[in-house]
């Protein structure tokens, strides 16, 4: 009975795999012939079995393989559920329009030149009319240069105001980049990061130009009021012609 049991299980395993295989569409071998073994009406080789074993086992482990495979593509090419990208150009944006309005001459300015022309006529324009008015000047560089140091602050204040809504906006970054999954996911945190920290290098010359800005109103009307002064002083010290004849006796 023990013989008979071991026999029917045998036989169980060799049918078991031969239809495993035709089920996968795998050439069935075709083995040397060895020493075989009669059960019923089946021929049973231990070798061919054996062999045909080793054979699965190898496709099983190339199949755990692939599938490996694919669950890393699965996961390299996942895309993030969203992506920050902030409101760097916005505020930027809300001082250039803030800049719009102020009195004297602003990077935001249309025809530039044509302002400066107009603001400072320069030495000659002064010397030539004679009827400037020193208190309009005086009025014009006290209210540009005010307008100018009002604007710059107003524009800091808002910079500043915008920190904790970009550090806010890091900190997110840099969770989603602890947590990626893949290779997409991180280069999407990545390609974040470097927009973010494109948009900080605009605002530092937003920044940049506000202080050059500044500085060239201050300029300006310095050497306004100097060629105002100039050209008063030069009409004043103007040598004059007398007559010297037909003048009356006391």
């Amino acid at each position: 009975m023990k013989t008979s049991a071991n026999i029917n299980s045998k036989r169980r395993i060799f049918v078991s795999t031969i239809s495993l295989m035709a089920a996968l569409g795998i050439a069935i071998p075709d083995f040397a012939p060895t020493k075989a073994h009669a059960i019923g009406s089946i021929v049973y080789d231990p070798t061919a079995v054996a062999r045909l074993i080793d054979q699965l086992n190898r496709q099983l482990q190339q199949l755990q393989i692939a599938q490996q495979q694919l669950n890393d593509m699965v996961v390299n090419t996942a895309t993030l559920p969203a992506q920050q990208w902030g409101q760097t150009m916005q505020n930027i944006n809300r001082v250039n329009q803030l800049m719009n309005n102020v009195q004297s001459l602003s990077y935001q300015g249309n025809n530039i030149e044509q302002q400066i022309r107009q603001r400072y006529q320069g030495y000659s324009a002064y010397s030539g009319s004679g009827s400037t008015s020193i208190t309009g000047k005086y009025n014009q560089w006290s209210n540009e240069t005010n307008s100018s140091i009002q604007a710059t602050m107003a524009a800091l204040g808002m910079q500043n105001s915008q920190m904790d809504d970009e550090d806010a906006l890091m900190r997110q970054l840099e969770a989603m980049g602890n947590s990626a999954q893949g290779r997409m996911q991180a280069a999407q945190v990545g390609n974040q990061m470097a927009a973010q920290a494109v948009r900080q290098t605009q605002k530092l010359r937003q920044l940049m130009m506000l202080q050059t800005q500044m500085q060239a109103n201050w300029y300006a009307s310095q050497q306004d009021e100097a060629d105002v002064k100039a050209a008063a002083s030069g009409r004043l010290h103007k040598s004059r012609e007398f007559k010297t004849t037909g003048g009356k006796r006391y």
